[in-house]
């Protein structure tokens, strides 16, 4: 079961965690997520919407006379535009549905950097890693739907394994998990 976090906690990483507000105690987490993610998550897309999507709108307004063939106005105003569609379509698959991920003894912090939520290692169904041209995917499969639904996933940072190295506990219960889904 799910549940907010409302709270401080310190991340042990120099770049941008969430910061909660109320909690009676301060715990360590191990962030296992990728520095990465903030600018793949929010500001890339942000930039490319803003930007593109600012010439985009330029090249509709303007009438574009000299335009020669092969491409008529039309056409090369329609391209431009599916271009701009098709690309934030690669950041929402790739990049958009990231989140923030660290880890402590007992649980699993997510967080979108709006809001954050804690799930305890019985909840985890199973995981998977995959790789993805340049980076690492790693996504947690949970029992039940959460705040951020039944899975969650996040680019992998070194962090992960090393974490996983230090908790051979817990590796072997994420193997187990992946053991019993593989028999059904």
């Amino acid at each position: 079961m799910a549940t907010l976090v409302a709270g401080l906690f310190l991340c042990n990483s120099s770049y941008l965690c969430p910061l909660f507000s109320r909690l009676p105690t301060i715990m360590a987490i191990q962030t296992v997520s990728s520095r990465w993610t903030f600018l793949s998550k929010i500001i890339l897309p942000f930039l490319w919407t803003i930007l593109f999507g600012g010439f985009t709108l330029v090249v509709w307004l303007s009438p574009l006379q000299d335009i020669q063939e092969p491409l008529s106005p039309l056409s090369a105003k329609l391209i431009l535009s599916s271009f701009f569609i098709s690309m934030l379509g690669l950041f929402y698959l790739f990049f958009m549905r990231n989140l923030w991920v660290g880890l402590d003894n007992e649980h699993i912090y997510v967080s979108n950097y709006f809001k954050s939520v804690k799930y305890s290692y019985g909840s985890l169904e199973h995981f998977e890693e995959s790789n993805l041209f340049l980076f690492s995917r790693v996504t947690l499969h949970f029992k039940e739907k959460g705040q951020f639904g039944k899975s969650v996933s996040f680019i992998r940072s070194h962090y992960w394994k090393y974490y996983l190295e230090k908790h051979p506990d817990l590796l072997q219960f994420l193997l187990q998990l992946n053991e019993a889904k593989a028999k059904k």
